[in-house]
């Protein structure tokens, strides 16, 4: 049974761009123009409908039998196509199978060439290696020259040094020998190295005070400037005489100077906040005195008090750094130092109620909660 797929020579797996142009190529060979007949364009035109509606499956000559009386033809031209069908098969696989083996010859090709590239690379990286260390051994054989003529003139010179002749000629007045004059240039050389050893040594102590900053030197004479206590005298009675303990009526009562010093007043210390960022009213821990500060997120505080200017509460844990000229040091307090801002940033309440956060050292202390902190502080100062 002859189906339209035998005819256009396709299949169900072929795709409809693969059965047009079976259809153009069997149009262009049995056209009546080109040794064909009108009765194979028709019979190729009807199997070419009939697979594009999906029926390429069904017999194909029973049907052709029905429309045209001249089978006898149409089945000698049948024969013919599904001779010619079979033999473009063949050369359709043929061609098929010299596709495959001439991809895998140039496959093979580029790998071949590929590794041809990569073993002409290694020669050439081998050829450069061999002149590096032939230039090397050249190197190393000069070297040991010049080496092996300097221990040549080194011993000569030792030999003619330890000779009577040469004796002799140094022993003269005028003259010094190598050896002395040797001995006297390394001196010297050792006075040139000691001598800019001892200028540098300065210069690097001054280096190294300038790198520091001038905050180091204002903690040390703050802790020098403390002031010192007396010690009381103590004087202890051993024996007394009876008669010296009475007075006379006459005699005015003598009192004993018994002045009492007064008590140091304490050093007002804050309280450490948990929170960062946020203006508080608290008071000092020894004395009732209240103050308003906010913390950093590295442990400094600004601290205002009734009296007195802004202060800045620098973490001595920190990195010591060039402070600005309006940082003026006061004290130090635990693990703080104390500037006073007497001018410039920070130094005023309005500079903190009309920004977010002031820079100062390097650290940012945010104005959240200042105005109301303020307003309390200036409320608690007037009691």
């Amino acid at each position: 049974m002859t189906t339209f797929h035998d005819i256009l020579g396709t299949d169900k797996k072929h795709s409809q761009a693969d059965i047009k142009r079976r259809y153009k190529l069997l149009s262009s060979r049995c056209h009546p123009d080109k040794g064909g007949s009108k009765a194979l364009m028709q019979l190729i035109g009807q199997s070419y409908e009939q697979v594009n509606a999906g029926k390429g499956h069904e017999e194909a000559v029973r049907t052709i039998f029905v429309k045209d009386s001249a089978a006898d033809g149409y089945k000698i031209a049948l024969h013919q196509l599904e001779q010619e069908l079979q033999a473009l098969k063949q050369i359709n696989e043929s061609l098929n199978q010299q596709l495959s083996e001439e991809q895998a010859k140039s496959q093979q090709f580029a790998e071949a060439s590929q590794r041809k590239f990569e073993v002409e690379d290694l020669e050439e990286e081998l050829l450069r290696v061999r002149r590096e260390n032939r230039r090397l051994k050249k190197q190393l054989e000069e070297a040991r020259w010049e080496l092996s003529n300097k221990v040549r003139a080194v011993t000569t010179t030792t030999q003619e040094e330890d000779s009577p002749s040469s004796f002799q000629s140094s022993s003269s007045p005028n003259e010094i020998s190598p050896k002395v004059f040797k001995q006297i240039k390394a001196l010297g050389y050792f006075n040139v190295r000691k001598l800019g050893l001892t200028l540098m040594l300065p210069v690097l102590v001054v280096g190294l005070v300038l790198s520091l900053g001038t905050e180091p030197w204002f903690a040390l004479l703050a802790m020098l400037d403390e002031p010192r206590k007396k010690p009381e005298a103590v004087v202890t009675i051993l024996d007394s005489n009876p008669a010296d303990n009475v007075q006379s009526q006459d005699e005015p009562e003598l009192h004993a100077d018994r002045s009492v010093p007064e008590k140091p007043k304490p050093v007002p210390r804050i309280q450490l906040a948990n929170v960062a960022g946020v203006w508080q009213l608290r008071h000092f821990e020894n004395t009732e005195n209240p103050y308003i500060s906010v913390r950093s997120d590295k442990g400094s505080y600004i601290v205002k008090s009734c009296q007195g200017n802004f202060q800045y509460y620098r973490n001595s844990n920190l990195r010591s750094t060039r402070l600005s000229a309006n940082l003026i040091f006061d004290k130090q307090e635990r693990h703080f130092l104390i500037y006073n801002i007497p001018y410039g940033n920070g130094s005023f309440a309005a500079n903190w109620a009309e920004s977010k956060s002031l820079l100062i050292n390097k650290e940012y202390f945010p104005n959240k909660g200042f105005s109301d902190a303020y307003y309390e502080l200036q409320i608690a100062c007037s009691i």
